[in-house]
């Protein structure tokens, strides 16, 4: 008997019919995985309590198209609550980068640990900022759309301390009379974190994210409100 049994996270789900719902699953071995939990709405469906966003689970599904169908969830660790709503809001905006940035046939892996260490770490106390620019740098590293906090993209030349620099999401950063400053940039690559360095790493990343977003045809501003 084939089974598709694997680790896996809800990313998104939304009611499908009367009383199932459509979900979409991030799971260690296939990536994104969409499947139709049927009966998951009704109160003594067998899916009540597994299918909530956050927590880990392991998963078997059948079916031969892109539309999977749900044969069991289990829960494999406790349900836990974020300390803060603000941690809350960030591990649903990681879901959202999920789901929007990461292919159907994207090998899953790599992500997978960034995505689940990302969680964990919103589950405890640590600096969300700081959190999510590092799931967003490494995020975009794996994917292809790293961002070269190293030399300039014309010159070649490691970036300067003591310049200033443009930026164009496609091809890196430039010398120029204006615009970023050099010195913050190596910063933080090297994940020297300060508040002023974060809020310019969140400029950087969302600008990256615009252009990219743009590209794959999603809607970045209701994205980011």
């Amino acid at each position: 008997m084939i089974t598709n049994l694997q680790e896996a996270y809800v990313i998104h789900a939304k009611a499908y019919k009367e009383t199932s719902m459509l979900v979409t699953f991030f799971t260690k071995n296939d990536g994104k995985v969409s499947a139709i939990a049927k009966g998951a709405k009704r109160p003594k469906s067998k899916f009540s309590g597994t299918l909530e966003p956050f927590q880990k689970i392991v998963i078997d599904y059948s079916g031969r198209t892109s539309l999977k169908t749900l044969k069991s969830s289990e829960c494999i660790e406790p349900f836990q609550e974020f300390c803060t709503r603000k941690n809350l809001y960030s591990a649903f905006y990681v879901n959202e980068l999920i789901n929007c940035m990461v292919k159907s046939n994207e090998d899953p892996i790599e992500i997978f640990n960034l995505y689940e260490q990302c969680i964990i770490q919103l589950y405890g106390d640590s600096d969300t900022n700081i959190v999510l620019r590092n799931f967003e740098f490494n995020m975009m590293k794996v994917l292809g759309y790293e961002i070269n906090l190293h030399s300039d993209y014309r010159s070649g030349d490691p970036l300067d301390a003591n310049s200033f620099y443009t930026y164009a999401p496609q091809m890196g950063f430039t010398v120029s009379d204006s615009g970023y400053d050099g010195e913050q940039l190596i910063e933080i690559r090297e994940k020297k974190f300060s508040k002023k360095n974060l809020e310019l790493a969140k400029q950087i990343i969302k600008q990256t994210l615009d252009f990219y977003f743009e590209e794959l045809n999603i809607n970045s501003r209701s994205f980011f409100r």
